[in-house]
């Protein structure tokens, strides 16, 4: 999650960011979430509270993979760390959610694509705060308590090689018809324990379209890949809705999960793949017909750049040297083409790092949703 300031004075609301949807929402019902009390401490806003609130009479609704949120709009001021803040943000105060446990800042698609107003992203280039839409996700591993989010900016020592530029595919071109970051992923593989080299869960070269989504803990891949994936753990058990779990001394094998993206290959390790619920293990993929993302599972090994003025998602494999954050620019090059700090053997080492703001910039779950907005 990410902690936001909303409102003046700000009060202090953690929201999950979501790279899958495009609204935000504040202020979920905690009764109707798994975990009542944890949602309870992730803070709540108070529109009455704030002097710099505009209340509307325009309802929201969104509903996601797993749960929902709907209410009222309303406009505030929402500040990110103690430097910038968004004057006048359009987002959702929710009279009811299901399955939520906090909000939701979702950074997908805004103004004439998604929404048909300015969302985050829009507004943070809109107001001048960063060059261009263009932001970087940095989940880090899942040993580690946190990751970063650098809106107009880059941090070069948190991937090694290069920034594989990939193209977003067209909406119109995309397999739900609906505005993603969709890429082409070309080859899945898995390298077992003991050996050096991939073999393909299917054939060696695919075009998968396929979108990294931070709003969802599990990969959703078509059957075939799947399957393919699969049969790699003769051990997996299905607990029903082809959720598998796996034996956990599994996490402790040095195997990986290789996705291919032109010349670049995300290698995730089993520790990282296999998720551990505190109780048993599970195969972190789930066949899907419908949609097909890459979620946390993948998301931890991988460094992603989503640029949407230029229309490209850019991905690296995941690291931590060090910290040295570069201004994401303006132009067909906005992301600076630069070679990771780290070295490869250095991708599976990984420790805290905090929402940053780079100097002119500032520091899920698949969704459908509507709206009404009076005149």
């Amino acid at each position: 999650y990410f902690e936001v300031g909303v409102g003046t004075p700000p009060q202090l609301v953690d929201v999950q960011i979501d790279t899958g949807s495009s609204e935000l929402w504040v202020n979920p019902t905690c009764s109707n979430a798994w975990n009542p009390y944890g949602c309870a401490e992730n803070g709540f806003y108070k529109p009455a509270s704030s002097s710099t609130k505009v209340l509307t009479p325009d309802t929201f609704s969104i509903q996601y993979g797993i749960g929902s949120a709907s209410g009222l709009y309303v406009l505030d001021n929402i500040a990110m760390g103690s430097t910038y803040s968004i004057v006048a943000q359009r987002f959702g105060d929710a009279s009811t959610s299901a399955d939520q446990m906090e909000g939701i800042m979702g950074i997908g698609w805004g103004y004439g694509v998604d929404t048909n107003y300015f969302n985050v992203i829009d507004q943070l280039a809109a107001q001048g705060i960063i060059h261009s839409r263009a932001f970087s996700v940095d989940l880090a591993s899942i040993d580690v308590a946190q990751g970063s989010i650098i809106f107009g900016g880059i941090d070069t020592m948190k991937y090694s090689g290069v920034l594989e530029k990939r193209p977003i595919i067209p909406y119109y071109q995309a397999p739900d018809f609906y505005p993603r970051y969709w890429i082409y992923m070309t080859s899945l593989g898995v390298t077992v324990p003991g050996s050096n080299s991939s073999v393909p869960v299917t054939t060696p070269t695919i075009n998968q379209a396929i979108f990294p989504d931070s709003g969802s803990t599990f990969c959703y891949l078509p059957p075939a890949l799947f399957t393919g994936l699969l049969s790699f753990f003769p051990s997996a058990v299905n607990q029903g809705n082809n959720e598998y779990t796996v034996p956990c001394a599994l996490r402790n094998q040095a195997g990986t999960i290789d996705f291919g993206f032109g010349g670049t290959i995300i290698h995730v390790s089993y520790h990282e793949f296999f998720w551990f619920d505190g109780a048993e293990c599970w195969l972190a993929a789930v066949p899907s017909t419908e949609f097909f993302l890459l979620g946390d599972s993948f998301m931890r090994s991988a460094y992603i750049v989503y640029d949407q003025d230029n229309a490209n998602v850019l991905l690296a494999q995941a690291a931590n040297c060090g910290s040295n954050i570069t201004l994401i620019t303006t132009g067909p090059n906005a992301v600076p083409s630069i070679i990771g700090g780290c070295t490869p053997s250095q991708s599976t080492i990984f420790s805290p790092s905090i929402a940053h703001t780079p100097t002119s910039a500032s520091s899920s779950s698949s969704s459908t949703k509507s709206s009404s907005t009076s005149s």
